[in-house]
């Protein structure tokens, strides 16, 4: 038997209409991208396979959703060439570089380099009208998830900062809806976009043009490692990544009534990043009755350089030159996803991999 590099995983809702009707791109309202750095690198060419599966032959809107990293593979999808975008961000993400004297003792840039950094990539990746493109598209959606804390004092670090961050940490032991006691998910949102969330205080905010780089940014603000943003034009507050609340997405928001697809790093869903210790805080099975999740296998990831998806701990582990050598492999290696994926839709054979999601 072949070996399989994806696994597709889908809520009792999802598997029936895929079982009756195939894999068709109107078949899907929204698509959800989650936090994750570097991670996104083995998804690059099934976002470049969804681009033209799902996002160019659909007819109805699509509502995107995203957090960090999942927030800037959207920005490429609602551009006006979102395969061009794709093919920008890729380069600007992977060769990221920072100097000697911007390196503390462990190797780790400082907040202010990596803050620079990733306003260059999403410079690069929006380019002059890219900005424009993701608030005007004809049918995509934009939401983009960052997190502010609820007694904000205008802090990215001191003692004070950490101890705010370490009360949301302790309420979060308890239950995610503790956490909103702490922070506020702020979700900004083209005009037309739609999805509704009660499950924590969250507060809605037009994206505009203006905004669309501060609140890619924010959405990506990771604290203690990066500064937070403060200067989002005419929204106060200081912005942090909106990973806090929706690392993986607990899926608890409002939609319309066509499935949710998560293309996504893992066979596992976190569902905010404090809960990472918490090995059973998992969705509930009614939150994923209609997603299709989309991942790569565990049998892929081994044969991946050093046996695992990319992360952050690998501008620690090796040096610049080989980490870009390490994720342009996995890059090429993550063709063969996006191939199984094809191959899946095509022979009318999707419905046939489906498993249901395994709760830990």
């Amino acid at each position: 038997m072949p070996t399989k590099n994806l696994v597709l995983r889908a809520g009792a809702r999802a598997a029936s209409r895929i079982r009756e009707g195939g894999f068709h791109p109107d078949l899907f309202g929204t698509l959800v991208g989650a936090s994750g750095g570097p991670k996104w690198l083995v998804l690059r060419h099934l976002d470049a396979a969804l681009i033209d599966r799902l996002v160019l032959p659909r007819q109805t809107p699509l509502e995107v959703l995203g957090s960090s990293i999942g927030s800037f593979r959207h920005a490429c999808y609602a551009q006006a060439d979102p395969q061009v975008a794709l093919t920008c961000f890729e380069p600007a993400y992977v060769e990221q570089s920072y100097a000697e004297d911007e390196l503390d003792r462990r190797g780790m840039p400082s907040k202010e380099a990596i803050t620079r950094e990733s306003i260059h990539v999403l410079a690069l990746t929006l380019g002059e009208t890219g900005a424009k493109e993701v608030c005007t598209h004809p049918f995509i959606r934009t939401n983009i998830v960052a997190a502010r804390l609820r007694n904000d004092r205008g802090r990215d670090r001191g003692l004070g900062f950490q101890l705010q961050l370490g009360a949301g940490v302790v309420a979060n032991t308890f239950s995610r809806r503790a956490l909103g006691r702490h922070f506020e998910r702020v979700v900004f949102q083209s005009p037309e976009a739609d999805l509704r969330w009660n499950d924590l205080p969250t507060t809605r905010v037009e994206l505009t043009p203006e905004r669309v780089e501060r609140a890619l940014l924010s959405s990506g603000s990771i604290p203690l490692l990066m500064e937070g943003v403060r200067d989002v034009p005419g929204i106060p507050g200081t912005y942090f990544d909106g990973g806090i609340i929706d690392y993986h997405f607990d899926f608890e928001f409002a939609r319309d009534d066509r499935l949710v697809l998560f293309p996504h790093f893992f066979d596992k869903i976190t569902p905010g990043w404090f809960d990472k210790p918490w090995k059973k805080r998992f969705p509930t099975a009614e939150a994923l009755d209609d997603v299709l999740m989309i991942a790569p296998s565990d049998a892929f990831v081994a044969t991946l350089p050093g046996g695992k998806v990319p992360d952050r701990d690998d501008f620690l582990d090796f040096g610049p030159d080989e980490r870009v050598e390490r994720w342009y492999g996995v890059i090429e290696q993550s063709r063969v996803l996006a191939e199984e994926l094809a191959e899946l839709i095509d022979g009318g054979r999707l419905a046939e991999r489906l498993e249901p999601f395994q709760r830990p």
